[in-house]
């Protein structure tokens, strides 16, 4: 456990799954919970409930003595997407895993449920313009450049590498996708899998509504399933470089959606129609 993290004010749904003595930790974030507030009146549903710096990008947790100590937040998670992310005690290896981060020398690893069973290739990449615009109920939305669009704002790329997992069992044609992103820009992962035809389910912004809805009548499931599995990173420290990887186990209703071992048997797909997207 990294030095005094333990009487940080995590979120009850929060936990550890690793800290480094350099101040490095990894948490496991709930989907649900947000990776920080946008004000103190969403403390109680944030990573750490305590009051947050939006310029330092940091949270002040009062340390018992009079004073505060700060913890960095160094990647974010929409939060309605549960997984791995990195916060750090010491504002030197903040500084460093953020710049990892901006160079895209850290590799990120997702695994979503999606709707839409046929691919050309089992593996790929998919490279798309990016641009964001007002709206939607997460207050910001991401779409896809085409030809003949005039674009709100900026364009930025995105690069997302991606593999086939398995195929959902029952008639809602879903399939378990390996995602890898290259560039972090807003919903990115949300977006492109909508845009290549195959819609992260639970995705309200982005999502099948008819997918989403036949979904969540059967099996009751009111979630995106969207999970940051793992990371991996190496951070100089005193001239030294530092490893540091995480990762968080895929919740058990990623299962129960695809009807897997261990999720819901096959019968209670009954009465409902093929969807397809």
């Amino acid at each position: 456990m990294s030095q005094g993290f333990a009487n940080i004010p995590l979120h009850a749904g929060v936990r550890v799954l690793k800290a480094c003595d350099c101040g490095l930790v990894a948490l496991d974030k709930p989907e649900g919970v947000m990776a920080h507030p946008n004000s103190s009146e969403d403390n109680a549903r944030a990573l750490i409930t305590a009051n947050y710096s939006l310029d330092e990008e940091a949270y002040h947790v009062r340390d018992g003595a009079g004073g505060i100590r700060r913890v960095w937040l160094i990647n974010r998670l929409d939060g309605p997407t549960s997984g791995v992310i990195l916060v750090a005690t010491d504002e030197k290896v903040a500084l460093e895993a953020k710049q990892a981060f901006a160079k895209g020398t850290v590799a990120k690893r997702y695994v979503a449920v999606c709707l839409g069973r046929v691919f050309p290739t089992v593996r790929g990449t998919w490279t798309d313009s990016l641009a964001k615009q007002g709206g939607g109920p997460e207050g910001v939305r991401s779409v896809v450049v085409r030809p003949g669009m005039r674009p709100q704002g900026p364009v930025s790329q995105a690069l997302t590498i991606f593999r086939v997992g398995q195929k959902g069992v029952g008639p809602l044609d879903l399939v378990t996708l390996h995602l890898e992103p290259r560039t972090g820009r807003t919903h990115q992962l949300r977006v492109q899998c909508a845009a290549h035809g195959h819609p992260i389910l639970g995705d309200r912004t982005y999502g099948h509504y008819e997918g989403n809805k036949a979904f969540g009548a059967d099996r009751g499931h009111k979630r995106l399933f969207l999970h940051a599995e793992s990371v991996e990173l190496t951070v100089n420290l005193n001239g030294k470089p530092v490893k540091f990887s995480a990762t968080a186990p895929v919740p058990p209703e990623f299962a129960a959606a695809m009807g897997t071992p261990g999720g819901p048997a096959g019968s209670a797909d009954k009465g409902l129609g093929r969807v397809r997207v």
